[in-house]
């Protein structure tokens, strides 16, 4: 799938029209279509713009020939780091319940 069509289809899915993207980015909704429709080429202008309005598409697999969805997965959540020790006394502390 190249670029442009997984653009439009992530755009088709969040349910946003020609109109409002092309409002929102300062072109003609026409101009919009040439660039969803591949006829004419996507300027990187574009590109930037709405990845920057579109945080959670994930830009490996936007140009990723392998990937058809562009948005990341949600991303893990860490937790604080600990200490050493912390992390001895944990293990300790399970293999005493199991034991």
């Amino acid at each position: 799938m190249k670029i442009y069509e997984k653009i439009r289809e992530y755009s088709k899915g969040k349910g946003e029209t020609m109109t409002e993207i092309a409002k929102a980015y300062g072109a003609t909704p026409q101009s919009i279509q040439l660039y969803f429709s591949g006829k004419n080429a996507m300027p990187l202008t574009f590109l930037v713009w709405y990845i920057e309005h579109h945080p959670e598409i994930d830009l490996y697999a936007l140009f990723s020939k392998e990937h058809d969805q562009i948005v990341s997965e949600p991303r893990a959540e860490y937790h604080k780091k600990y200490r050493k020790q912390h992390v001895i006394d944990r293990i300790i502390s399970i293999l005493e319940e199991e034991l």
